[in-house]
């Protein structure tokens, strides 16, 4: 009897467990969140990080709380950073060379020693340029790459009667995430066709559907920059808990 019992209840328990619904696939807005958490951290360790040092060289400096403002494309950075120093001390702080050499003007009579650097340092939180290389590629990425490498881009492949051939998993989801230079080309390509191939396709087709099907790299780089939200940060305010600066257990 009691045999039968623990059998009916194996039997029970798979039976429940082949009911039970397979794991969601990870969205574009995951794959977002991830990114922003990832990068919220990675500023407040930054914030973090300048308010100490601001703090150990400066200690009679006074300046409002740190804040992320905005991101800016890498080429305009520099610019946008003298721009941003000339608000914040009310006045030109200098100018750029053609060589990409900032030079500043001498600190006008009465103005403390510390406002310059601290515009520097405060302008290097606020203003964040934005290259695409940054080191995301968490689970939820992962995951949600992984299943456009076996389940979505294998199925649009097909409609086009062609193979998709991925002999190594794992580099095609790098190849989709990471931005890697290829070839002689000076830009960093970031595409799962680094790293597959379509069979039983002429080259014209094969194009068409490089161009037709969800490139996850391709994807993957027209999200953008990743929104950075950070909770009220500023000096003298108590610090931040390892959980906000992504430090800690």
């Amino acid at each position: 009897m009691r045999r039968r019992a623990a059998l009916a209840a194996a039997l029970a328990v798979l039976a429940l467990a082949g009911c039970a619904a397979p794991p969601a696939v990870p969205s574009l807005d995951a794959v977002r969140d991830e990114r922003s958490l990832t990068m919220t951290a990675a500023w407040l360790r930054a914030a973090a990080a300048t308010e100490q040092y601001i703090e150990r060289d400066w200690p009679e400096a006074e300046y409002p709380r740190l804040r992320f403002e905005r991101w800016v494309e890498g080429d305009d950075a520099q610019a946008e950073v003298v721009g941003c120093i000339d608000e914040i001390l009310e006045r030109p702080s200098g100018t750029i060379s053609p060589s990409g050499i900032v030079d500043f003007v001498p600190r006008p009579e009465g103005e403390p020693e510390w406002a310059l650097p601290v515009a520097q340092l405060r302008c290097s939180v606020q203003l964040i340029a934005w290259t695409g290389l940054y080191p995301f590629g968490g689970e939820v990425e992962q995951e949600w790459v992984r299943h456009q490498l076996t389940v979505a881009l294998p199925q649009c492949v097909r409609r086009w009667g062609a193979e998709l051939v991925i002999a190594d998993l794992d580099a095609a989801v790098d190849a989709s995430i990471y931005p890697t230079s290829a070839g002689r080309s000076v830009s960093a390509t970031q595409s799962v066709w680094l790293a597959a191939e379509l069979r039983h396709v002429d080259a014209v087709r094969a194009q068409q559907i490089r161009a037709a099907c969800p490139d996850p790299g391709r994807t993957l780089v027209q999200l953008g920059p990743a929104e950075i939200r950070p909770p009220e940060f500023g000096p003298s305010g108590g610090g931040l808990t390892g959980a906000e600066t992504g430090e800690g257990p």
